[in-house]
């Protein structure tokens, strides 16, 4: 359930109804227009991994095979720009429909099922490495547009004696971690045929075509922020290794930063991995596990806290948790995409990277203003971000929208599967929502976090994490029109990094930051990373939505200044 939405406590409210049947006839035909223009990734099944992946299809064969209909058409046959008025009436239409279509569906399944199958042995007779077909969500972050990689992207600042003697202990370094099971799947190549993707496994790693000395090619003696703005949307366009079916890349720039150390140089460090291959999380713990000397970590993240389900009483929240999944999916359908400047056009494919100075004061501000006001961590990063985004638009353009939608990725630790020993987990493994964060008001801190209290009560992650899986059912010619991202202006993501690391024999990583890959039409993705005692954001948008990176730096300077000024209103008054 989405924060501006009411929660239907009383299903029974629902069910009995009394509907005129024309003015049921026409509701179905508004939500049918609408469901098209719309469309995003759900669920529907709360805490039941069997039934999520039949009523998702039911989803996306009622829109994409059953409903072959052209948009613009639809739009001259309802003449109506709107969703139905009555919501009550919206819900029940589009549970009908779903309902109704469900014997179809249950066909398609199995016929999809037997289609992988076949597709399965003739792969196997042409691939003698093929490995696996890729599961829910890596297939997800495979359905990529044309002009746009899902590919994580992360620039640190590292000492080291030369950058040729850093590539090459690195080198050294993964020949080592080539032999661990663990991390098989980061030298897979991720292919496609007949619609579906699978890993292969390859027998030859090259590991010079994954780590690679970058010069720049700078008049410079030193490198810029702006220099390595530039280097980064370069890269943006280039494949990744083996044609583009390797999964990640290691950048060491020949050229030096302007801080000079004793006796070693301060050189940029650029990891580029697939999205395929596991979320951000699993990217720090790999880093951490498997390059690392020494590290010591932080945990502190975002968490959504999750019932346990042990007596009776809480047990009947579970029941409703359970019959309020359906209505979570479909208040997700009904949801009217995002219309201002940083949403809307369609994307090139040409990326702007820009992030934030370090400023050690700026996590310890906001753990100050958390405790002061009763607040959880997420509450005040997204008042910040409400505050950056309001400054923005307000510099841009002639009104300020009343809400954007953000998507938050969420790692819920009651999905990660524990660790033994030494084991890394390349997984994507997250849980994922959407939050509407008030950006008219100045400040609107009680708000949002009432906002996101709803969130941490709703079952909308979860069905939303659910929803993902049904990604190994349907070939991605299905798949991507399903889950081309469509709603909502950005993605925020906030991840915890170690205290320190030392990477390959001694060489200390000074500083990181991260770059959320866009999806679909949300062309905008703004990070924060805890790392070395020190908060940074980040931000990446595609050049249709903003024309340059100093319209970026309004947002992400915006955000620190509203932290300062929140820490001076409620922690030094």
């Amino acid at each position: 359930m989405f924060p501006n939405d009411s929660k239907v406590d009383d299903m029974s409210f629902i069910i009995n109804c009394s509907i005129n049947k024309d003015r049921l006839e026409s509701n179905v035909e508004d939500l049918i227009y609408h469901n098209v223009s719309v469309v995003e990734s759900r669920i529907v099944a709360a805490n039941s991994p069997d039934l999520s992946p039949i009523i998702g299809v039911i989803f996306a064969v009622l829109v994409y095979v059953y409903m072959e209909v052209d948009i613009e058409k639809l739009r001259v046959y309802t003449k109506l720009e709107n969703v139905s008025k009555n919501k009550t009436l919206g819900r029940i239409s589009v549970l009908s429909l779903l309902i109704f279509t469900s014997p179809n569906v249950i066909l398609l399944i199995l016929l999809a099922l037997i289609h992988k199958l076949l597709c399965f042995f003739i792969i196997l007779k042409r691939d003698k490495n093929f490995v696996a077909f890729l599961d829910g969500f890596d297939v997800f972050w495979s359905l990529e547009d044309k002009d746009s990689r899902s590919v994580i992207n992360v620039l640190g600042l590292i000492e080291t004696i030369s950058a040729e003697i850093l590539a090459e202990k690195i080198k050294r370094k993964l020949k080592t971690v080539i032999s661990n099971r663990s991390c098989e799947k980061l030298f897979y190549t991720r292919r496609e045929k007949f619609g579906w993707f699978y890993w292969s496994n390859n027998p030859k790693v090259d590991l010079d075509e994954y780590v690679k000395v970058l010069n720049v090619g700078s008049d410079k003696q030193f490198l810029s922020k702006e220099d390595l703005e530039c280097v980064m949307t370069e890269l943006s366009h280039q494949p990744l290794p083996l044609d583009d079916e390797g999964l990640f890349q290691i950048f060491v720039t020949k050229e030096t930063l302007e801080e000079k150390v004793t006796n070693k140089e301060n050189h940029v460090i650029i990891f580029r991995i697939h999205h395929s291959v596991g979320d951000g999380v699993a990217l720090i713990e790999f880093l951490c596990q498997a390059l690392a000397d020494t590290v010591a970590n932080d945990q502190s993240t975002i968490n959504i806290s999750r019932s346990n389900y042990n007596t009776p009483s809480n047990l009947l929240d579970k029941v409703k948790e359970i019959f309020s999944a359906p209505i979570c999916f479909v208040d997700g359908i009904l949801r009217k995409p995002d219309e201002h400047s940083l949403h809307g056009p369609s994307l090139l494919g040409e990326k702007l990277f820009t992030w934030t100075d370090p400023d050690e004061d700026l996590f310890q501000m906001i753990k100050d203003i958390k405790q002061h006001k009763g607040l959880y961590f997420s509450d005040v990063l997204a008042t910040s971000l409400s505050s950056g985004l309001r400054n923005y638009f307000s510099k841009t353009m002639d009104h300020i929208p009343e809400d954007v939608a953000v998507i938050l990725p969420i790692r819920s630790p009651n999905l990660v599967r524990p660790r033994t020993n030494n084991e890394i987990t390349f997984n994507n493994n997250f849980m994922v929502t959407i939050i509407d964060l008030p950006t008219k008001e100045k400040r609107p801190i009680n708000e949002i976090s009432r906002r996101y209290n709803l969130i941490r009560k709703s079952v909308d992650p979860m069905v939303n994490h659910y929803f993902l899986k049904v990604c190994y059912l349907l070939p991605h010619q299905i798949l991507r029109p399903i889950f081309k991202s469509s709603q909502a202006t950005l993605t925020f993501s906030n991840m915890p990094g170690p205290e320190s690391l030392s990477i390959c024999g001694g060489n200390l990583i000074k500083s990181l930051v991260f770059f959320i890959p866009n999806k679909g039409s949300t062309g905008l993705g703004i990070s924060a990373l805890y790392y070395g005692g020190v908060l940074r954001f980040a931000a990446m948008a595609d050049a249709n939505i903003v024309p340059s990176t100093e319209h970026l730096s309004i947002i992400l300077n915006a955000m620190e200044d509203e932290i300062r000024q929140m820490h001076s209103l409620y922690v030094k008054h």
